[in-house]
């Protein structure tokens, strides 16, 4: 009984440590992108991730699948900007995102449809 009163408390000390470990990894993004009007998952979009300026810029392209979302694994700390294009959509840009640390980031977009200078399908009905 003494044995296993001493080795419970152990136990409980190695999990937590292995939580702060985990929580010290590399920081990353999980994000997810809608279209502005539907509120629906827009597969397909290019995400490009820009960190640092001039000859120090580094770029990474990932892609949104069928759910909408999206992973940006291994980030440095920093801060970055995050770049949204899809044809059919109007080019989203969000500058200044800071990325710390041991976190991951978890961010949603609306993305709006580009206008093709078109009148508004019930204003079609409207002029006929």
């Amino acid at each position: 009984m003494l044995l296993l009163s001493l080795l419970l408390p152990l136990s409980y000390i190695a999990q937590a440590n292995d939580e702060i470990e985990n929580k010290k990894g590399d920081p990353s993004i999980n994000g997810f992108v809608s279209d502005a009007d539907s509120k629906k998952a827009v597969q397909g979009v290019t995400v490009l991730i820009t960190t640092g300026t001039g000859k120090s810029q580094e770029k990474k392209e990932f892609t949104t699948d069928a759910s909408g979302n999206f992973k940006v694994p291994q980030m440095n700390p920093g801060e970055v900007t995050i770049t949204l294009e899809k044809k059919g959509y109007k080019t989203y840009r969000k500058e200044g995102v800071v990325i710390r640390e041991g976190i991951t980031l978890k961010l949603s977009f609306d993305i709006e449809e580009e206008e093709d200078g078109a009148f508004h399908p019930l204003l079609r009905l409207w002029d006929n």
